[in-house]
């Protein structure tokens, strides 16, 4: 959301954010929240709210009223988070959620039919005003999305949504939308019973009013509410069968815990008190439910993992407005062709979603076999978004018709951008890009996906080292959402900026990396696995060290995420993080062992775990392999955690003070949107801020004494120290 100066928020105050308009008896409140690109609920928004609906609440001559937007493209994009990130006080936040439902209640208490008409986000205190409303008509367009996305943050709906929406839906469908945070297009929300119709894309925002106007009056009608009610309950009819009775609530509910605790593993409390909110609230009256919702909102409000979330938001707004290089003034290259070099598991990834966002993928490899196995994989994407029915059948074929396959550079002399995602060897990109220099355009910018090769060395085959960079994305390509913009010595600021707005338009989270040896994600993560495996071979066992960082907040095991990346890949990686970094970065002979015994981790079902079908289990056999003799002796969660988190920590500073990245947040955006570093604690270096420097210097020394010079704090927390610093300010 955006931010304002106080001055200028005073003068944007003055000016009315709503407007009434009236024809024949039908009023129409129109939101235009003034100097915003979106309709933001801040304090001074809903206040002037309150007072045009106690005016409203006195008009007799109005039998209608419609509430609208006045932004094509945007209702209301929730309420200004600005307000609640520092409040700390439980009670203080809870009065604050109670006065924007006091707000809502009076549009419940109008006199006259209320309908809302939805064009574009309508989401949190949006979707909740709406849902105070009789009656929602939603605009079926991209940028319709409707839904309560405040678990994101931290927090739960506060301003009556965790009530009314089970009133409205039922409680399962409704904790649905409550315990994800998802976000549905207008079609999707009829079906759900939140829209009540749908307004087909072809009718114009500016047509909206009249479309709504006709609907006010032909909402009259008593056998219209009949049939919108029933179709209500029709859409719902299984859950709410099921929740007529307590007993079918309170399976309902436990489920919900159960599947929620799997999921957090208690480290996020908003999904639960969501949970509480509406099973404590959906038997009382709704005043009674809304003082529970209030009370539970303003517990999230205050906890941590709220402000750690609101950190993170943050932080993800900040990327959206970087171009990448700060010096640049001019205007970005845009692509409409893209050719992706190699089809194999990455290559398939980035043609499907170079694809998926409509624009033409040419991809090559060395036989047409192998182009098949790269469409297979594009296609298998694309089908599973048909049958989540993010994609229609026509959709998907559309796409796909957008990638097209060769065996040699045909076509590839009118593309605009070239992605290289062949074998990790140095001497075999250089060659290829050097014969992809002389078939381009002169235009053309010339990317590998690279996991830790130089780019500058890659750059160097070529006579265009400012159009020369690294775009490396993760595996899957269409689930990670960071890509890394690798610059090399030469790369223009033109390029970058481009890059990372073409990034952008794939809908990844990009990241500017100086080139270096593992850039910024796998040098940081490569300290942390290398401890990981000095930890087992100290006598612990793989299932320990997995569950300590599991527990610890990861998405998984040390372990287990090297098998995700395959053992071969994980050992190559490993002897240039050695080369460049040394001893640090040595965990020994293990991933070379493992990988030549074919032992490659989940792509061939055997790694340090086995697997079969969804089974996994560790393959106890790899201690003997590897003469390891696992001592029986329990491992301390926390001295796990510890030595893995503060050797990242430590990695990160020395990346900060090398330049690698430009500020602490690219750190962290990097290692959340990259290895799914815990969100709840903020980012890497958030969470080190949150320790303080002098914990982890303390704790440092302690490990330096015990296991040597890997302990050595980086030079860069020394000085944090010397002058009582942070990361963040």
């Amino acid at each position: 959301m955006d931010h304002v100066s106080a001055t200028s928020e005073a003068k944007i105050s003055a000016a009315p954010a709503f407007r009434l308009e009236t024809i024949d008896d039908v009023g129409m409140l129109i939101i235009d929240t003034p100097g915003e690109r979106v309709n933001i609920l801040s304090s001074p928004v809903m206040q002037e709210l309150a007072t045009r609906l106690d005016e409203l609440h006195a008009r007799r001559d109005l039998k209608s009223l419609i509430i609208i937007s006045g932004k094509e493209g945007n209702f209301i994009a929730g309420a200004r988070i600005s307000e609640i990130e520092n409040l700390r006080d439980p009670r203080e936040a809870a009065q604050k959620a109670a006065l924007g439902q006091a707000v809502f209640d009076k549009i419940a208490a109008l006199p006259m039919t209320t309908i809302v008409v939805i064009s574009g986000a309508c989401v949190g205190g949006g979707l909740e005003l709406a849902l105070a409303c009789d009656f929602r008509i939603a605009h079926d367009t991209d940028k319709t999305r409707i839904g309560l996305p405040e678990v994101r943050l931290g927090i739960i709906p506060g301003f009556g949504g965790t009530q009314r929406l089970p009133r409205l839906i039922g409680i399962q469908r409704s904790l649905e939308y409550i315990l994800t945070g998802k976000t549905v297009d207008a079609k999707r929300a009829y079906r759900s019973g939140i829209a009540d119709r749908v307004i087909p894309a072809e009718f114009s925002f500016e047509m909206l009013r009249s479309i709504g106007h006709a609907f006010a009056i032909e909402a009259r009608s008593p056998e219209l509410r009949r049939k919108i009610e029933a179709r209500r309950k029709r859409a719902n009819a299984q859950s709410l069968l099921l929740e007529k009775n307590f007993i079918g609530r309170k399976v309902l509910f436990e489920q919900a815990r159960k599947q929620t605790r799997s999921e957090t593993k208690g480290h996020y409390p908003a999904p639960e008190l969501a949970i509480e909110a509406v099973e404590k609230g959906f038997p009382l009256d709704l005043k009674a439910g809304l003082a529970i919702e209030a009370e539970l909102a303003g517990r999230a409000i205050a906890s941590e993992v709220s402000k750690n979330l609101i950190g993170i938001f943050y932080l993800t707004e900040e990327i959206k407005k970087d171009k990448g290089a700060a010096n640049f003034s001019g205007k970005t290259q845009t692509f409409e062709r893209i050719g992706v070099l190699g089809a194999g598991i990455m290559g398939g990834g980035i043609a499907q979603l170079v694809a998926h966002n409509d624009l033409p993928a040419r991809m090559k490899d060395i036989n047409y076999a192998a182009v098949a196995k790269g469409t297979e994989a594009a296609a298998k994407v694309f089908s599973e978004g048909v049958k989540k029915r993010r994609l229609t059948p026509h959709d998907m074929q559309n796409k796909m018709a957008l990638i097209t396959g060769t065996v040699d550079y045909t076509g590839f002399h009118r593309v605009d951008l070239v992605i290289e995602a062949i074998v990790e060897n140095l001497d075999i990109k250089k060659k290829v890009f050097a014969e992809l220099d002389g078939l381009v355009p002169a235009h053309a910018i010339l990317a590998s996906n690279t996991s830790s090769l130089s780019v500058t060395a890659m750059a160097s085959a070529t006579k265009r080292h400012d159009k020369v960079c690294g775009l490396h994305f993760f595996n899957p390509v269409h689930r990670m959402p960071l890509v890394e913009v690798i610059r090399g010595e030469r790369t223009s600021d033109e390029t970058i900026a481009s890059m990372v707005a073409f990034a952008k338009k794939l809908g990844k989270t990009p990241i500017v990396v100086k080139d270096a040896p593992g850039f910024l994600v796998n040098r940081i993560l490569s300290a942390y696995l290398a401890e990981a495996s000095r930890v087992l071979q100290e006598g612990y066992s793989i299932e320990e060290i997995d569950e300590a960082l599991v527990h610890f907040g990861m998405p998984m095991g040390p372990f287990n995420l090297v098998d995700e990346v395959g053992l071969d890949v994980a050992a190559k990686v490993s002897h240039i993080m050695i080369e460049a970094f040394g001893a640090r970065m040595n965990a020994g002979e293990g991933l070379d062992k493992l990988a030549a015994d074919k032992r490659l981790g989940k792509k061939n079902g055997k790694g340090f775990y086995l697997y079969q079908g969804k089974e996994k289990n560790v393959d106890q056999s790899i201690y003997q392999f590897l003469g390891l003799n696992p001592s029986g002796a329990k491992l301390a969660k926390s001295e796990a955690q510890e030595r893995c988190v503060l050797l990242m920590i430590n990695e990160a500073a020395l990346c900060l003070s090398e330049a690698i990245v430009r500020r602490a947040h690219d750190v962290d955006a990097g290692m959340i949107f990259g290895t799914g570093f815990p969100p709840f604690r903020g980012g890497l270096l958030r969470y080190a801020d949150t320790l303080g420097v002098n914990r982890v210097l303390e704790r440092m020394e302690h490990y330096a004494n015990k296991h040597g010079e890997r302990f050595q704090p980086a030079p860069m927390l020394v000085e944090m120290k010397a002058g009582e610093k942070k990361f963040y300010l």
